[in-house]
């Protein structure tokens, strides 16, 4: 089944300035499906909420630039309904009353089990949930999916996004890999009456053919050996709001069929099912194929396709909008370079002689990489685009850069952190393996492997 049917977790501010505390708070949280965005200090966390719209913020009281009254204050004065938990190893610390009562959602003293700070973040979500107004809604999307580039063709796009937004049929998105499509397909959304309701994005490349039905009908219990309890699908999930089918292309001509009666009469029956289940949903659907040419090779329904294309929208690649690629390619870079919390105010190379490179693989090649070359800052001797970026470009965009850091055996980085770990625990194992999430009898066997032995009142 396709992910994308998973609401998608808030973004998360985690203010923390011991590396390791941080990497492991970072680590579990992101493996429970939230983004996480670090920062070590107060001015970095500061300039991340100016940024980005953050649900819950978890921050530490004590930091190198100042407390955690700096970050609630600055949540407070800029109205922010973001939901501060304070981090504090001052757990008598009288001031924690009077974050509080200034506004702080909640607090946790350290050391703590990773699975209660989890707790507190879905509480204080809940609570965001409620001041969740169509001011925040549109606070909270905008700025994750804006559309960057001033060039002609992109401003006749946001014209005709807005436009569509407010009409609510059926758009269909066209355009190469990597260009955005899902984007347009979001700010339709954002734009739109139906942006407090649901936006559901599904992959058809990626569902088996003989499951279409079951994954946008859903399924009665019983309906097949392995139906053990009655599914939604696709369709009922996204009810009153906007169902986005990447990739229709893909879709077998059998179930075209299915999916045009749906967009048709706005009814359909489970799979196993009697009932016709009524649903009020606009379709969204984008490709990467000609779908005309498709039509004409009799590989896509011809009424399927005048039902979806009540609305066209085209997305151009980078080549035909190479004005474009400096100022994308500079978001990227402040973006990334957040995320991965690195500190580089500029990038050490020529945008505009990226406008030389094809892309051929579009936004998505260049979010690539950009990616690549923030590591990279670190690593001189390789080069992330080689010799065909060279010839085309005529320039090394990693020249005058660190030279390569020195590389240790991984078990080496292992031991560090987990001795560090440790450390910070005060020695006491249990604590330290709570905290890694290992088995109590496997960091004692790693520790004496190491060498490494702690004195009993430490347990």
């Amino acid at each position: 089944m396709n992910n994308s049917t998973t609401k998608e977790l808030p973004p998360l501010l985690l203010l923390e300035d011991e590396e390791l505390l941080s990497l492991l708070i970072k680590d579990y949280l992101e493996s429970k499906g939230y983004k996480v965005y670090s920062a070590r200090r107060c001015s970095e966390a500061l300039k991340i909420l100016e940024l980005r719209s953050i649900n819950v913020a978890l921050v530490d009281n004590k930091l190198p630039d100042g407390e955690g009254t700096t970050v609630l204050e600055y949540i407070i004065e800029n109205k922010l309904k973001t939901k501060m938990i304070l981090m504090t190893a001052y757990g008598s610390d009288k001031r924690i009353n009077e974050y509080v009562r200034k506004g702080a959602f909640d607090f946790v003293e350290k050391p703590f089990p990773l699975e209660q700070i989890l707790k507190r973040i879905e509480n204080a979500n809940r609570m965001f949930q409620l001041d969740f107004s169509q001011d925040a809604v549109e606070y909270y999307y905008k700025p994750t999916y804006q559309i960057i580039g001033n060039s002609p063709e992109m401003e006749k796009i946001k014209k005709m996004i807005r436009l569509i937004a407010q009409a609510q049929g059926s758009v269909l998105i066209e355009g190469e890999t990597g260009t955005g499509k899902e984007l347009v397909a979001r700010n339709i959304h954002i734009e739109g009456n139906r942006n407090d309701k649901q936006f559901i994005s599904v992959n058809c490349a990626s569902i088996p053919e003989n499951l279409f039905e079951s994954e946008f009908f859903g399924y009665e219990k019983g309906a097949f050996t392995g139906a053990y309890k009655e599914k939604p699908g696709f369709f009922e999930i996204a009810n009153f709001g906007i169902l986005h089918m990447d990739e229709i292309g893909e879709m077998p001509l059998e179930f075209q069929a299915k999916l045009l009666r749906v967009l048709e009469e706005g009814t359909f029956i489970k799979l196993g099912g009697t009932k016709e289940i009524q649903v009020d949903v606009q379709i969204i659907a984008s490709t990467n194929k000609n779908l005309k040419a498709e039509v004409a090779a009799k590989q896509f329904r011809e009424d399927l396709y005048f039902r979806l294309a009540v609305f066209t929208i085209y997305v151009p690649p980078l080549r035909e909008r190479k004005d474009d690629i400096p100022l994308l390619a500079e978001y990227l870079w402040n973006e990334l370079s957040l995320k991965m919390g690195k500190k580089l105010s500029a990038p050490g190379f020529s945008l505009e002689a990226l406008k030389k490179y094809p892309w051929k693989g579009n936004v998505r090649e260049l979010r690539n990489y950009i990616e690549k070359k923030l590591i990279y800052t670190e690593m001189q001797d390789i080069e992330p685009m080689g010799e065909e970026y060279r010839e085309q470009t005529g320039i090394n965009p990693l020249a005058n850069e660190p030279k390569k850091r020195e590389i240790k055996p991984l078990d080496d980085y292992i031991r560090e952190y987990v001795l560090d770990t440790l450390k910070y625990c005060k020695y006491n194992k249990a604590e330290t393996a709570r905290l890694l999430g290992l088995g109590l009898s496997t960091l004692k066997r790693k520790l004496r492997e190491w060498g490494v032995v702690v004195q009993k009142n430490f347990e």
